[in-house]
């Protein structure tokens, strides 16, 4: 019996491939002028789940989940771009930890990730249908919403409500060298200005603190224009 996590990740890949096999079929017959040109682009994308290996057998397995990005870039040539972004995802995920003696602690949770990027890009064509790999490098900020300190609590007089008080947590963060590859596809529409991009995306992160690198898959679909 397929299992929950399976299903989605089959009905992702589905629905990715369903959409290439969209754009395989516009037309490619016009040229394509992209150099010298600025573009925008707003996106969300899925992270499939990954398992990451700690210190001492401890251990995180992650969730799959949606994300939102957006970014910017530059096209030196019809072939060749630059692009930069921004991306956040919410996960959930289930840890095996130890306390001070040593006993296993099961925790769930979810923690929530930034990420800022630089790519170097190319397109292999200059047509409206075009396959393209990058390749980039990164920083990513974790907020793992795991409480690291007693509570503090703020007031202050607000012109609406009056005297408010509210209690936050403080909580254990984390950074992370990033790198990334990806491969797409991506089709300009008629008006030479909108485009959409499909491709998947493959990360690894430098924790300290983990075994290895753990590498996070991600499906992307952005919508862009070009200036």
């Amino acid at each position: 019996m397929t299992d929950p996590k399976t299903t989605r990740i089959l009905k992702t890949i589905y629905l990715a491939a369903l959409t290439l096999a969209l754009l395989a079929g516009a037309s490619a017959a016009d040229a394509q002028d992209r150099e010298g040109r600025w573009e925008f682009t707003l996106g969300t994308f899925y992270q499939l789940g990954t398992s990451i290996d700690g210190q001492e057998g401890a251990g995180i397995d992650t969730g799959d989940d949606f994300g939102f990005a957006i970014g910017g870039g530059y096209n030196f040539t019809d072939n060749l771009a630059t692009t930069f972004g921004l991306q956040w995802v919410g996960v959930g995920y289930d840890a095996n930890a130890f306390d001070e003696d040593l006993n296993p602690v099961f925790i769930r949770g979810s923690y929530d990730s930034f990420t800022a990027s630089a790519n170097l890009v190319y397109n292999f064509l200059d047509t409206p249908l075009t396959p393209y790999v990058s390749a980039g490098i990164g920083w990513a900020w974790i907020d793992t919403n795991i409480p690291n300190g007693p509570p503090q609590t703020f007031c202050w007089w607000d012109p609406w409500w009056g005297y408010v008080c509210s209690t936050s947590y403080p909580t254990e963060t984390l950074n992370a060298f990033s790198y990334q590859a990806a491969l797409g596809l991506r089709y300009t529409f008629d008006n030479d200005t909108t485009f959409m991009k499909l491709g998947w995306t493959s990360q690894w992160m430098d924790f300290d603190n983990a075994s290895g690198t753990p590498r996070f898959d991600v499906i992307t679909l952005d919508i862009g224009w070009v200036f």
